[in-house]
């Protein structure tokens, strides 16, 4: 059974989880590991890491080294999140660990930190249903999603850690006040994002991931003698935040037994989660006790041969189409034409498999390309395509990686007009497999433009059939059908030079 690992190097600690699923997909962790090494502190008063806590970041990873050999981890992903994304010096840092250790580490988006926090949650707090806020506060930044019946719809990562908060105000005279004034006007960002996606309803939950978040969740059984440390109510929180706000720092950690690299943040960690619950409008918060390191995990163990199986990529491919919708929306798309071309984008990829050989990773990309291809109308209808490509560049995509967002931005860039060269310096960066999948999926959009030319879905489905070196396509007997037969005329090219084939319509 394979036995996987996750390490965080978050702006507060540095946290590292050892695990294996079972056979019905549940995660088993077998050790975890924590080491305060508090980048945040440095990365945010000064801009970069400093060599004392360079040198105590190495260590720790020098043990994180050793639990990988312990438990013969045969698959781990180390990921960085916003102090090293922030750090001038993060590239030194992360070669220091490379030669000390073997270990590579990954700075990851604030995107990509939401979605897989999004991961472990969605297998604790059951969201098919209604739509939910998730809440992911960290040192350096916060991550809030948005989530409706189970998929993303968009996530965000705002500068407004813990440790970011308190360097941030350190010194000035009044840092309770500071801080309490930056968090609502972030609060008061967040509400003003949802009213755009009143669509979805009312908000059915608030669900909170971190370390802070669960430390609330324990202190509410502690101080208030309550039962569970999943749930708070904002009455709850208001009763901590009266009686923890008046103890030092000191004092937390004598009275309350909490770690020094905690004992100071706390406090505008229950700042944060209050003014977000009052400008949100939900009276208690979920803590399902999860977070990063287990979203890796569950990130890991997805992508394995082990569990990539039907229903996985079923699962994935909806989360992704669910956000491009959304996306669209945004910028007022032709719904019923984009929906349509995808379905005929990705009959006939399936239809033919035997020419270009691209798997599920590229037929996803070619649905989410042909679900956003219009969308730079918004901006205007003179060249278009560039819009498009533009606004999914510069959108949050839950369910795409960076580099997959590029691959969809250019294939949505060349789905009209020029076709794909190396004088664009974005196309000639690719390697040569990601070209040909660009040019091949391009190709297909362009012909699904002229088989839905007018947007008036009279073609419903897409025959195709291979004879040689030709590509029958074959289209329903119709007069009707001139506009769509003389537009694939002009237009097939693009895909027979990507096949290598002669596409005949008949």
């Amino acid at each position: 059974m394979t036995i996987f690992a996750a390490i965080d190097v978050g702006s507060n600690a540095m946290r590292m989880a050892v695990g294996r699923f079972d056979s019905r997909g549940e995660l088993k962790i077998l050790a975890t590991s924590r080491a305060a090494v508090r980048l945040g502190r440095d990365v945010f008063r000064q801009g970069k890491i400093s060599s004392t806590v360079m040198e105590q970041g190495v260590a720790a990873f020098v043990e994180f080294e050793t639990m990988l050999h312990e438990f013969k981890v045969t698959r781990y992903r180390a990921v960085a999140t916003s102090a090293l994304r922030d750090a001038a010096n993060s590239r030194d840092f992360i070669q220091r660990v490379q030669r000390a250790t073997g270990i590579s580490i990954e700075v990851i988006s604030g995107d990509e930190e939401a979605r897989l926090v999004y991961q472990a949650v969605s297998t604790i707090v059951p969201l098919g249903r209604g739509t939910s806020i998730l809440l992911d506060i960290g040192g350096g930044s916060c991550e809030i999603s948005f989530i409706d019946r189970g998929h993303v719809l968009f996530a965000e990562s705002v500068n407004m850690g813990t440790v970011r908060l308190l360097e941030t105000v350190r010194g000035t005279s009044k840092d309770q006040q500071l801080i309490e004034r930056l968090i609502r006007q972030y609060a008061r960002r967040v509400r003003t994002r949802l009213k755009a996606l009143r669509h979805h309803g009312r908000i059915s939950r608030l669900i909170g991931t971190g370390g802070n978040i669960d430390t609330l969740g324990d202190l509410r059984k502690d101080i208030l003698g309550q039962a569970s440390t999943r749930t708070l109510r904002r009455s709850e929180l208001k009763q901590l935040q009266q009686a923890i706000s008046s103890m030092t720092v000191q004092q937390r950690i004598d009275r309350l037994g909490l770690r020094p690299d905690r004992a100071d943040v706390i406090v505008p960690a229950m700042t944060l989660v209050r003014g977000v619950m009052e400008e949100v409008g939900v009276s208690s918060l979920v803590i399902p006790r999860t977070g990063l390191r287990d979203g890796v995990l569950h990130d890991l163990h997805a992508k394995s041969e082990e569990s990539l199986s039907r229903s996985t990529l079923k699962r994935q491919a909806g989360q992704l189409k669910a956000a491009c919708i959304d996306l669209g929306r945004r910028y007022q798309f032709d719904e019923t034409h984009a929906l349509h071309a995808a379905r005929l984008a990705l009959q006939i990829f399936d239809q033919t498999r035997r020419s270009h050989r691209l798997g599920a990773e590229q037929r996803s990309l070619l649905e989410a390309a042909t679900l956003l291809h219009d969308i730079g109308y918004f901006i205007n209808s003179t060249d278009h395509q560039k819009h498009s490509a533009y606004l999914v560049r510069a959108s949050a995509l839950v369910g795409l990686s960076p580099e997959q967002r590029r691959l969809v931005a250019l294939i949505v860039r060349y789905h009209r007009g020029p076709l794909p060269s190396d004088k664009d310096d974005n196309f000639a960066e690719l390697s040569a497999k990601q070209k040909q999948a660009v040019r091949v999926l391009a190709g297909i959009i362009r012909l699904v433009e002229d088989l839905d030319r007018e947007h008036s879905q009279r073609i419903k489905k897409v025959h195709l059939r291979l004879s040689g070196k030709r590509l029958l396509l074959r289209l329903p007997p119709s007069k009707s059908l001139l506009v769509e037969r003389w537009g694939l005329g002009h237009h097939k090219s693009a895909l027979e030079e990507a096949l290598s084939l002669q596409i005949e319509v008949r």
